[in-house]
């Protein structure tokens, strides 16, 4: 269980991170490598008979989910891949349309590369039904096996989302009844965060890009 001091001193420096993307201009240079993010865990060993200790990165635990198509979406799914991973709901009024338009740039950009997929977690699964996503899906014409449009019961979504460190919650009050961030979350092939990117500006998306291909790159 991530304590929850934890996360939310992390998702407080993820805003921070996110915003700080809206001073990348295209005429700076990219990072030469992309960061690990995430908790740090201290794991214990035995090598030649002697007890040691080592910090290691966290990684995104197993999860299971299902997409627009009914087909199950697993640890299996994203195994030696890199993806993209982002919170919305269908009938969202505010950022979510221009996340998914940014999105959709992404997905432009990497939709012939095997190595990269998006997973999409809605947060409101009692009205977000498969057919409700596949509907989704279908208007931003794009082939379901790259992006993934995902649901299934609301502790687990929501655990996860606390994993990634992402800021969602149900809020009566708030229009359309949930609250999220708005960031992009980039994970590497061993299922280890790598960026939080803002998702509803060209910005954000364009620095994803290329951290992807950096990612790419890696051996």
């Amino acid at each position: 269980m991530v304590p929850l001091l934890y996360i939310w001193g992390m998702k407080w420096l993820i805003t921070v991170i996110s915003f700080s993307f809206l001073l990348w201009g295209c005429d700076n240079k990219p990072p030469a490598k992309v960061q690990i993010l995430g908790q740090k865990l201290v794991e214990k060993k035995t090598v030649n008979g002697q007890v040691e200790y080592d910090t290691v990165n966290a990684t995104i635990p197993a999860f299971q989910f299902v997409d627009q198509d009914s087909t199950v979406i697993d640890t299996n799914t994203v195994k030696g891949k890199i993806y993209v991973a982002d919170f919305f709901f269908t009938h969202c009024p505010s950022i979510c349309p221009k996340m998914k338009s940014e999105m959709h740039k992404v997905y432009e950009k990497y939709k012939d590369n095997k190595d990269v997929i998006i997973l999409s977690h809605s947060i409101d699964p009692v009205r977000d039904s498969i057919s409700v996503l596949k509907r989704y899906a279908d208007k931003l014409n794009l082939d379901s096996h790259k992006w993934h449009f995902m649901t299934g019961p609301k502790d687990s979504i929501y655990a996860i989302a606390d994993h990634y460190l992402a800021f969602v919650k149900e809020d009566k009050d708030a229009v359309g009844g949930f609250i999220h961030d708005g960031n992009f979350i980039l994970v590497d092939r061993q299922r280890r965060v790598r960026g939080y990117y803002d998702g509803t500006t060209d910005i954000g998306a364009d620095k994803l890009i290329n951290d992807i291909q950096g990612l790419l790159n890696e051996k």
